[in-house]
């Protein structure tokens, strides 16, 4: 019974540090003074870390892009694939709501085409 509380103690921890780590990283590798962010939230934290991933994912995908030209054909034909899937799948489903299923797929068409 008395571990319990200790190894709460410990797993907040061990959030803190990461969540520490996370800050001291995103905000070198965002060119930011830590000394001016000392007082972020967890939140925060997690958002910038989000924020930063995506900006990197997309830098990876224009690398690739300029490369391999055929990279965006491919994604392109995957996502068209993927969507074509997914209204298969809802129109087999029993009383599926078609106005949902109809805002979804033309979400799913803007998201293609930006």
């Amino acid at each position: 019974q008395n571990s319990k509380p200790l190894m709460e103690k410990r797993r907040r921890a061990r959030i803190n540090a990461s969540l520490h780590q996370l800050k001291v990283l995103v905000l070198d590798a965002l060119k930011k003074d830590s000394a001016r962010f000392s007082k972020l939230e967890k939140s925060d934290i997690l958002e910038l870390t989000v924020k930063h991933l995506k900006s990197i994912q997309g830098q990876h995908m224009s690398a690739a892009m300029a490369t391999d030209p055929t990279v965006a054909t491919r994604f392109h034909s995957g996502f068209s694939e993927c969507a074509r899937e997914v209204s298969r799948y809802l129109s087999s489903v029993d009383n599926f709501d078609e106005s949902i299923r109809g805002r979804l797929l033309n979400h799913l068409n803007r998201c293609l085409h930006q």
